[in-house]
């Protein structure tokens, strides 16, 4: 089986292992003690955005945050990509269609499709497009 990822830091999207909600927009930049202190700020008239969401306080404890590059905080998508990274589902069955497929491909904001990078082998990369097998 073969899936897609559009990535611009796809090595270090593996060493991470999840995915951001939001494509990784809108997060918070500072340290992760700076994080915790806007956090600590949350009220009923002062909510917090980070990564499209307004974070209100009966629902804070509902986010995860996690470091996507140095000192830039989101927050991790444990909805859509339950298994680790985003993803699309490729059709093909041959490295030579998947990679036609991956390529001519222009729908990688789907929701709902993820892998573990730990079982999946990263077979091919072109500029932000890369292919990885999984084993049935």
């Amino acid at each position: 089986m073969y899936v897609a990822r559009k990535s611009d830091k796809i090595q270090s999207d593996i060493k991470r292992n999840w995915s951001s909600w939001n494509f990784g927009q809108d997060g918070f930049e500072g340290t992760k003690e700076e994080l915790n202190e806007l956090l600590d700020t949350i009220t009923d008239e002062n909510p917090v955005w980070i990564s499209g969401f307004e974070i209100w306080p009966h629902d804070k404890d509902s986010y995860e945050f996690g470091e996507l590059y140095t000192n830039y905080w989101v927050a991790i998508d444990s909805v859509n990509a339950r298994e680790g990274l985003s993803c699309i589902d490729l059709d093909a069955e041959t490295l030579e269609d998947a990679i036609k497929e991956a390529e001519s491909r222009t729908d990688y904001w789907g929701d709902g499709q993820s892998f573990d990078a730990n079982e999946a082998k990263l077979v091919y990369s072109n500029n932000d497009i890369h292919i990885f097998e999984i084993e049935d």
